[in-house]
């Protein structure tokens, strides 16, 4: 599969995750198929649910109104943030009028530090037990996890040290694009496909081997706190890790 260069809004979350607020033109106010509201930007700094991480929360401001993002989604081409817009308040998003976009600040940077949390954990135990592969990560506060394939079981001890020991070092994430073939040729050959709509962008914690990623992710593993390691459960050749970050 190749990786084409996308046609819908800008996405500043991928170039900034401290960007909180933007001022940008609201180019259509739709509804979906549930009859719920949306608003389409010409450039966001939303994050759409999705890659194991949760949306962004947030305020749209404009002449004479301001309104709450509940929830935002990626629908092909689609970034949807979606507003709670009273009857006949369609019109307020005519013109591409000029909004005020202002997210959760502290929503955007909890999430953050659990998606950089597991992908360092995604790192550390494939490096210490080199027959298990990261195949899924749900970052989500207070129910995330990394599954991964395979039927060794780490040394909980020994991943606990391992893991306070990288964290101390405070390690930089890296974040840039390449594309995928030469991404496979330089680090190892991609076990999933990745949706056309996503573009092909990496994440690479200190020397670790770098991630296909496109979430929200902090810049140093002292933003992260401590990472929590709670559950461990082997089934069925899947290894599944549970874990929190305070």
């Amino acid at each position: 599969m190749e990786y084409r260069e996308e046609k819908m809004m800008d996405q500043l979350y991928l170039k900034n995750t401290y960007l909180f607020e933007i001022d940008t033109q609201a180019t259509e106010c739709k509804k979906d198929e549930k009859d719920r509201p949306y608003v389409l930007l010409n450039q966001t700094i939303f994050y759409p649910q999705g890659g194991g991480q949760p949306c962004d929360y947030g305020k749209m401001i404009g002449s004479g109104f301001e309104y709450t993002v509940h929830d935002v989604r990626q629908i092909g081409e689609e970034i949807r943030h979606y507003i709670d817009l009273p009857q006949n308040s369609m019109q307020d998003f005519q013109g591409n009028c000029v909004v005020k976009c202002i997210i959760d600040q502290d929503r955007r940077l909890l999430n953050a530090r659990y998606h950089t949390a597991g992908h360092l954990l995604g790192n550390i135990v494939e490096k210490l037990c080199p027959n298990l592969k990261a195949q899924k990560c749900h970052a989500f506060p207070g129910e995330s996890y990394i599954e991964f394939q395979g039927k060794e079981m780490p040394n909980e001890p020994l991943l606990s040290e391992t893991l306070k020991n990288v964290m101390a070092k405070n390690l930089q994430t890296k974040i840039f694009e390449m594309d995928r073939r030469q991404f496979e040729s330089t680090y190892y050959k991609l076990p999933y496909e990745i949706p056309e709509t996503k573009k092909f962008r990496i994440v690479q914690i200190g020397n670790y081997p770098p991630i296909p990623c496109g979430g929200t992710h902090v810049i140093s593993l002292a933003e992260i706190g401590e990472i929590l390691l709670k559950k461990m459960k082997q089934k069925n050749g899947i290894l599944k890790i549970s874990f929190g970050v305070k």
